[in-house]
């Protein structure tokens, strides 16, 4: 098949554009079906809160969660249906971070590679919804609530994506704390850190 010189600049200019890895945050809504498991991202409504969880209909949209993020990807891989709001923040490839991460920024260039969600299950009870994609494949990560102790381990499978669930006391962290995710052997290169969360 041949090629015009006006599909090849097309393609430059394709090859060239910002990709969703370039994108800002946008505010969008994570639907979930009747089970709470994820099945679609579309963008958030002008009247959606960020942060709200809502019943919004049935079938695969039985749920919705309005998050701000670049793509679909940050969206929790089941919704905390227990309570009416969440807070998502990004997991961005980087090494090194404070006890609260205030040096960590999901800002153009950073690399994204997954997200926290944080709600609130009971009065002595936070729950940390853990989401990775597009990361090393077939490897466990640490789950570490930075400063205060390791939560667990999370297994991504062959496309580099997974998904858990840890529980931690609410009043073992601050009123500023963060998430790490290790790669086994802590290569320098693999680690994630959380943007800073606020109690």
């Amino acid at each position: 098949m041949t090629r015009t010189i006006e599909d090849l600049l097309i393609a430059a200019a394709i090859a060239l554009s910002p990709g969703l890895a370039l994108a800002q945050n946008v505010p969008l809504s994570c639907w979930y079906n009747d089970h709470a498991d994820f099945t679609a991202a579309t963008p958030a409504g002008s009247s959606e809160t960020v942060g709200t969880v809502a019943k919004a209909g049935r079938g695969e949209k039985t749920y919705s969660y309005t998050i701000l993020a670049r793509d679909g990807s940050a969206c929790p891989v089941q919704l905390p249906l227990s309570t009416t709001s969440a807070v998502t923040v990004a997991l961005v490839r980087q090494d090194e971070g404070s006890c609260a991460n205030e040096n960590v920024s999901d800002a153009p260039p950073a690399n994204v590679g997954g997200s926290v969600t944080i709600s609130r299950e009971t009065e002595i009870s936070t729950s940390a919804g853990i989401k990775l994609a597009g990361v090393k494949p077939n490897t466990s990560y640490k789950i570490i609530l930075k400063c205060v102790r390791q939560l667990g381990t999370l297994r991504t499978d062959a496309e580099g994506s997974g998904g858990r669930t840890v529980d931690f006391p609410a009043d073992s962290v601050g009123p500023a704390y963060a998430f790490e995710l290790a790669p086994e052997g802590d290569a320098l290169g693999g680690k994630l850190q959380s943007l800073t969360l606020k109690k």
